[in-house]
């Protein structure tokens, strides 16, 4: 068996818990790759369900992208 130490650091994709947990009410992110905003979006419900957190978040189609804000 070969154990190897792999950098966490050099796998480790941006982290949108963090970036989510710190949106104000009215504040939003943009996304325009359909496959991370798809991703941010499922993670935003995760959130709110898992954590019980008293927030809400929507999902909108705009021109060129998506946006996910949060309206409570």
């Amino acid at each position: 068996m070969i154990i190897e130490r792999v950098n966490l650091q050099h796998i480790k994709q941006q982290d949108h818990v963090s970036t989510l947990q710190a949106l104000e009410v009215g504040e939003s992110i943009y996304c325009d790759d359909a496959r991370k905003a798809q991703s941010i979006r499922v993670l935003s419900y995760y959130l709110v369900r898992s954590r019980k957190l008293d927030r809400k978040f929507v999902f909108r189609k705009m021109d060129r992208g998506w946006r996910i804000i949060r309206v409570i």
